[in-house]
């Protein structure tokens, strides 16, 4: 059976279809929305129409915090910030197609990953938990009720039911959009989580997420610096000084040495995770801390190339997306740690890394409604590949005839 990727490329297509990407990440400074047109006979195949952030609160930001803290959280704050979260959602379908001057009626469909909450990529035994387990929120019901498009979403647990860790997804997308027969090519997303996917050139596909990537300093920096986001270019780490004994003991995590397919996310590397890093710094400056931390990432990013990619590959060079690409420091440390790359942001090919991922999601969302799996099992452990996604219907049901794999699996 043919990559799910190379059969989306060889779809006969008439018209072009107008998609919405959404996604919210680890970082939980905005709601990233992509309005992209998509043409499979074109090269690009995905053209980004337009892009917006809508930012996510401060009292927002606090109560996802919350809501995703295990000794925090609680079954009526979830419950409310799923149908929160799906308004704001809305709202940003509705800024993205006003700043990309196409109207809602002109959209054909939404694909939105949603705020993930929790995720338990494997049972946990000691804890009777037997199956793996996964929530995103963001109610798709409340998209496309407010948007009358219709919204595929709730992605990442069709893999997990076919034996997956359900994540990394972004994978298929950067085979669609990079696969070539005649090198072997490696992606490097950098975001609240890093994640590598490595295209072979024969097409077998190698991915997983490497361990934190901004998320441990944002975190940091919200923590000490509340007037700050993030650490901007890089500027206070730029100023520390890196601790080695807590960079050793931080790299020294089991999840470093699980052999993939492997997610994480906020549930390993985040509060929790920063609580033991400032316990175990000795009362560090602040600097020294984030210093520290960006050479986490890079150094986990770096020692699982070593350990995975390069002993069965030779790229040549590195497609790196994210926020961590606007971190000059963090960038410097990675290629002083694999100069036998070149590392290449992915804007160079037209795709602005901040955009990268809420593409992504129209993609996984066009592939749902065309029938078409869309998760990699060599990236995330499933036993087949899969069709991903539950589709929620919009006003203009008669859009869906450009998709008659949808119209079958909705009716």
């Amino acid at each position: 059976m043919r990559p799910g990727y190379l059969q989306l490329r060889q779809l006969e297509t008439g018209a072009p279809i107008v998609g919405a990407g959404l996604m919210s990440g680890t970082s939980l400074d905005a709601v990233d929305a992509a309005l992209v047109e998509i043409v499979l006979s074109r090269e690009p195949p995905v053209k980004l129409i337009a892009y917006h952030e809508t930012e996510i609160s401060h009292e927002l930001r606090g109560r996802i915090q919350t809501a995703m803290h295990p000794r925090r959280s609680s079954v009526d704050l979830i419950c409310q910030l799923n149908v929160e979260l799906g308004e704001l959602y809305a709202e940003a379908v509705c800024h993205v197609a006003k700043k990309g001057g196409v109207s809602l009626d002109g959209i054909d469909f939404i694909g939105s990953h949603g705020q993930t909450i929790y995720h338990i990529p494997h049972p946990q035994l000691e804890r009777d938990w037997k199956t793996a387990s996964t929530l995103q929120i963001g109610e798709p019901c409340i998209i496309a009720e407010r948007t009358g498009i219709t919204t595929v979403a709730d992605f990442r647990l069709r893999d997990m039911a076919a034996g997956g860790v359900g994540a990394p997804l972004i994978p298929f997308v950067d085979a669609f959009l990079f696969a070539d027969p005649q090198r072997d090519v490696l992606c490097q997303n950098i975001g609240g989580i890093a994640n590598c996917t490595l295209i072979r050139r024969d097409g077998r596909i190698l991915a997983f997420d490497s361990g934190p990537g901004n998320m441990v300093m944002d975190l940091l920096v919200r923590r000490f610096r509340p007037d700050l986001r993030c650490d901007v270019d890089g500027r206070l780490a730029r100023r520390g000084q890196v601790l080695d004994y807590l960079l050793t003991e931080a790299l020294a995590h089991p999840f470093f040495a699980q052999s993939p397919p492997k997610a994480t996310g906020h549930e390993t590397f985040g509060g929790e995770f920063v609580d033991w890093f400032v316990r175990a710094s000795r009362d560090a400056a602040i600097e020294d801390l984030i210093a520290t931390a960006a050479e986490l990432t890079a150094g986990s990013i770096s020692d699982a190339y070593r350990k995975w990619i390069f002993p069965s590959a030779t790229p040549t060079e590195v497609i790196v997306s994210g926020g961590g690409v606007k971190n000059s420091f963090l960038m410097e440390l990675l290629r002083n740690r694999c100069p036998e790359v070149r590392w290449r942001k992915i804007d160079e090919w037209g795709i602005p890394s901040d955009a990268k991922e809420a593409m992504g999601f129209s993609v996984l969302g066009y592939a749902t409604l065309c029938g078409i799996p869309a998760n990699v099992p060599g990236a995330t452990g499933a036993n087949h590949a899969v069709v991903l996604g539950k589709i929620i219907p919009g006003r203009r049901i008669d859009k869906l005839r450009s998709f008659p794999a949808a119209l079958e699996q909705l009716y």
